[in-house]
């Protein structure tokens, strides 16, 4: 069977994956088509709504970029909130740091239910450690209230912004900082870097941040992920950090990580 992933309308771009597998198509409770596709040379993909969400070749080059820089800019890692990340991929990377709690707010439990069940080599073991719990809730229902205990680090690992649902992001982002302490830290992927735009997906995101938290530092960063055809951009929010020390096996080196703040347009 060929699979099409048009997912590149403004560049006029079709890929057609000839010989995949349909391995599960499903419609979720939210109204999301999750498919996952084999494809000969890239292995497993999980698709939703017809776009590139994960791909076990590449998928730990953006896990591994999301997830280590904040920790290696924390004063303290023992408390994390993660917003997304069903596939269990980021909550995997967390862990490998000496936190006591990981919370994860994933509005889509059939997606988890997926991956939990069939396709376990994204989180290699996270959903069965103890320090990770995993909510259902509407996050920008949930965010509106404070929590109980604040976080040292948020991780946020979301849809990509876009002029349609940046009123969803600047809500959310609204209501973040009661949700973090002081001295804590902040990462959130912020969409495929576009050359035909004036302003990149990250720089909208970064103006709403710097408005809802002037006194935040914020540094954006990219990743090529040859599965997406592009780079993944992220933005990186601390106060004064320290320097970066990568303290867990991933592929990331500070000269790698200084790459990565380099934007070449």
């Amino acid at each position: 069977m060929n699979y099409s992933e048009n997912t590149w309308d403004e560049f006029g771009v079709e890929h057609l994956w000839k010989n995949t597998q349909h391995l599960d198509t499903c419609m979720t409770e939210r109204g999301t088509l999750l498919e996952m596709i084999y494809r000969p040379q890239w292995g497993i993909g999980c698709y939703m709504d017809n776009a590139i969400q994960s791909c076990e070749v590449d998928e730990k080059i953006y896990h591994e970029s999301l997830v280590h820089p904040v920790l290696a800019s924390a004063d303290s890692v023992k408390r994390v909130m993660i917003i997304g990340g069903g596939e269990g991929a980021t909550a995997r990377e967390v862990l490998k740091w000496p936190v006591e709690k990981v919370d994860m707010f994933e509005w889509d439990k059939d997606v988890v239910a997926l991956f939990k069940q069939k396709y376990p080599q994204w989180a290699r073991g996270a959903w069965d450690d103890k320090r990770l719990s995993v909510y259902y809730d509407d996050i920008f229902q949930t965010i509106k209230s404070a929590p109980p205990t604040l976080y040292d680090i948020v991780i946020i690992d979301l849809f990509d912004p876009e002029d349609a649902n940046l009123p969803q992001w600047t809500e959310l982002l609204k209501h973040l900082k009661k949700w973090v302490k002081p001295q804590g830290c902040i990462v959130m992927y912020s969409g495929i870097r576009n050359v035909l735009v004036k302003k990149q997906a990250y720089q909208q995101l970064a103006e709403i941040v710097v408005h809802e938290m002037p006194l935040m530092k914020v540094t954006p960063y990219k990743v090529f992920i040859p599965s997406f055809s592009g780079e993944s951009t992220f933005l990186l929010v601390t106060n004064p950090i320290a320097e970066q020390e990568f303290r867990v096996a991933s592929h990331l080196t500070s000269a790698v990580w200084e790459s990565y703040k380099v934007f070449n347009y």
